[in-house]
């Protein structure tokens, strides 16, 4: 299954996927500034361990991003866990590759996943979390019609060993 959008498209990740390029984002300090994996020295190994671990589970689906110009993978965006009984599920992502942030890609793709949810899976609400010092990402999610639930006080420790808060976000189905 492939989401197509106008500058990206969105593919399953596959272990193929788990290249050194990769493994690089996420140990480069900048990238994963706003990552919870940034506790985890990342290496192909354990990478492709958790691509696998990560699609054998139904209620996950793993995307890689990517450039429609030349198929070149950019960065991930996952939904899940999905919880079938209360039809929502959760949107997490990054841009990896640093030359291709701010040109909107990251706001493509959660548009992507966000109409997969809730047109196809009929999902009755996506949600999302961020950093509240990660404005690139906040900024993302509201371009795409996401509201702000709340905010959760000092709920993290930034990379720079600050407190910061967690703004939690959410879409609605507008089917009822």
């Amino acid at each position: 299954m492939i989401l197509k959008g106008k500058d990206i498209f969105l593919r399953p990740i596959t272990e193929n996927d788990a290249t050194e390029e990769y493994v690089a984002w996420l140990n480069d300090k900048e990238v994963n500034q706003f990552l919870e994996s940034r506790f985890i020295l990342a290496s192909v190994c354990n990478v492709k361990k958790f691509i696998v671990e990560t699609n054998i589970n139904e209620l996950n689906y793993f995307f890689a991003i990517c450039l429609n110009s030349n198929n070149k993978h950019i960065g991930n965006i996952k939904l899940g866990p999905i919880n079938h009984h209360h039809k929502r599920g959760d949107i997490g992502l990054m841009i990896g590759d640093k030359n291709q942030w701010g040109k909107g890609y990251a706001t493509q793709a959660i548009e992507l996943i966000s109409e997969y949810a809730l047109d196809f899976l009929k999902l009755n609400k996506v949600t999302a979390g961020c950093y509240s010092n990660n404005k690139g990402s906040e900024k993302s999610f509201l371009k795409n019609n996401f509201v702000i639930e709340g905010i959760f006080k000092k709920h993290f420790i930034d990379a720079k060993g600050l407190w910061v808060d967690l703004i939690s976000l959410s879409k609605l189905n507008n089917v009822d």
